[in-house]
């Protein structure tokens, strides 16, 4: 008996405008398995999941809504202690990142002073916990990408690794090269899509020693946060990232140089030129 297909031949695709950016989710699995939660309508449901739970995250995190929990906390409409037990933990994450940073990362704008703005968190935590989604559906093969950032499950086809291209900080939809991983997460900080946007929390100014800084890992909650801090932190963003172990970076320089972290994460991203 021939072995039944695993992948699709073509992924569903699903995209959606969301955080001021682009949602776009990719589902390889094949119905061919015997799986229903791999038919046409599952998937579609699965991914509806996902994009349901990026609009809920948006509306909860958006600076850009009045009505949002933390518009509400700015405008001293809501204490802090009566937000969504979501909120504390993310602004706990945020905390912590600024004390390992040394204040490099910060979850707060310089304009207006003392404004929460977590985005340099949410973001990757929101579409990692979206994209569970689809495993708790029992999809196994299938990536999310929000704004360039991508958390993968499985593969793409039998053999075959994730291939995320690093985009050119200095040129529009041109590519520098591309990064294969097995699974996990790439995140990107730096100039390509929003321009200069990520400010040094320690002196408030625009963080411009590095073109771009991505990160591979495991998580990408943790791989968006780590490649913005590390940003921030300039010319020694990339010694501060090889603390953690289960993480790896990449930098583009303004010049086009590309370096590497030396630490080795179990499954380090190779550049393909």
């Amino acid at each position: 008996m021939a072995e039944r297909a695993t992948h699709r031949t073509q992924p569903l695709v699903r995209t959606r405008p969301v955080m001021g950016t682009t949602a776009s989710i990719h589902v390889f699995d094949a119905p061919a398995t015997g799986a229903a939660h791999a038919t046409d309508a599952a998937v579609a449901a699965a991914m509806d999941e996902v994009v349901g739970e990026l609009d809920r995250l948006e509306a909860v995190f958006s600076t850009f809504r009045r009505d949002s929990q933390i518009s509400r906390i700015n405008a001293g409409d809501l204490h802090l202690l009566d937000a969504d037990a979501e909120v504390l933990d993310v602004l706990d994450a945020c905390t912590w990142l600024e004390h390992a940073s040394g204040g490099a990362f910060r979850a707060r704008r310089p304009d207006p002073p003392f404004a929460l703005d977590p985005a340099g968190f949410v973001k990757g935590w929101a579409t990692e916990r979206a994209a569970q989604r689809l495993t708790d559906r029992g999809l196994r093969h299938w990536y999310v990408s929000v704004g360039g950032d991508v958390i993968a499950h499985g593969t793409p086809a039998m053999g075959r690794p994730w291939r995320v291209a690093l985009a050119d900080p200095r040129a529009s939809r041109q590519v520098v090269g591309v990064i294969e991983i097995d699974a996990g997460a790439v995140a990107t900080s730096g100039t390509a899509e929003r321009g200069a946007h990520i400010w040094d929390g320690r002196t408030d100014t625009p963080a411009d020693v590095l073109a771009s800084l991505t990160v591979t890992g495991p998580s990408l909650a943790w791989a968006d946060a780590l490649a913005t801090a590390a940003f921030a932190l300039g010319a020694y963003g990339m010694t501060w990232l090889e603390r953690f172990d289960d993480y790896a970076g990449i930098a583009v320089h303004g010049d086009g140089t590309i370096t590497t972290t030396g630490a080795v994460a179990p499954a380090p991203p190779v550049l393909v030129a």
